[in-house]
């Protein structure tokens, strides 16, 4: 019989909980990880710290820069209870993603919703930009409580394991109701324009993350406050608007130019 694992802070025995160990296929809604019914308190507060454990872990040095024994050490945890809780350490990136992910796209969701009840269904584009583009902008504020949770998505995405990558590519569930609104919102577009005008749109937030900000400071010679988040939002809201109107705008090509 496998030996269960023991909370090195209680020292107590856990109970199996009855939720699925793999890659999120029962990931919470909540960075609270909740055992399954009976479960001792100890087992609810071992899985909550090897799950905020690896989101740091993960957020600061990337999958690959991180150890089973890293997270370990790091929730209090014996070594048997990442695979006996989460599996490999694989579905524990996947498991933290699909928790993260869920947050952040409820989040866009919720405010598109706001936007679209404030104005009979029909969301202006500016809005519809908000709230796709602002919680990922605006988590990366430590006064949000989500900078942790930021730094991870952005890293997990740049740096997408092959089981990741599988899903990034083929989960488009969440952006469904953003190109139904922004086809609303620009009826003279084809709808491949619609499209290509949201591809751009989601990959903008990426250029706000720390990595490429710390770039742009670098770039500006420090003339470029990347601290205020709300800022950085209004600006990349503004760029987006003005790609956006440029799609439904004559192209030139080469020979149209002026001489």
């Amino acid at each position: 019989m496998p030996q269960r694992p023991v909370d090195r802070r209680s020292g107590e025995s856990a109970a199996r909980p009855r939720q699925a160990r793999g890659a999120g296929k029962a990931a919470p809604a909540t960075s609270k990880v909740r055992p399954g019914p009976g479960s001792p308190p100890a087992a609810a507060d071992a899985r909550e710290r090897i799950f905020l454990a690896a989101e740091r872990l993960f957020a600061e040095r990337g999958f690959d820069g991180v150890s089973v024994r890293d997270i370990v050490e790091a929730a209090a945890v014996n070594l048997a209870a990442i695979s006996y809780y989460f599996g490999s350490k694989s579905e524990l990136l996947l498991a933290v993603f699909a928790v993260r992910a869920k947050e952040l796209n409820r989040e866009r969701n919720a405010l598109l919703r706001e936007a679209e009840a404030r104005h009979g269904g029909d969301a202006p584009l500016e809005e519809i930009l908000r709230a796709l583009m602002g919680p990922p902008i605006l988590w990366r504020d430590p006064a949000s409580g989500k900078d942790t949770a930021s730094r991870f998505i952005a890293r997990a995405l740049a740096e997408a394991t092959p089981d990741l990558r599988e899903i990034l590519e083929t989960d488009v569930s969440h952006l469904r109701g953003f190109l139904a609104a922004l086809a609303r919102a620009l009826p003279h577009l084809p709808r491949p324009e619609v499209c290509w005008a949201l591809h751009f749109a989601t990959a903008l937030p990426h250029q706000c993350t720390d990595t490429h900000l710390k770039r742009l400071k670098a770039l500006s010679d420090d003339g470029c406050d990347t601290r205020d988040v709300a800022a950085v939002l209004d600006r990349a809201v503004a760029y987006a608007i003005g790609g956006i109107e440029a799609l439904g705008a004559p192209r030139r090509g080469a020979g149209d130019a002026k001489t």
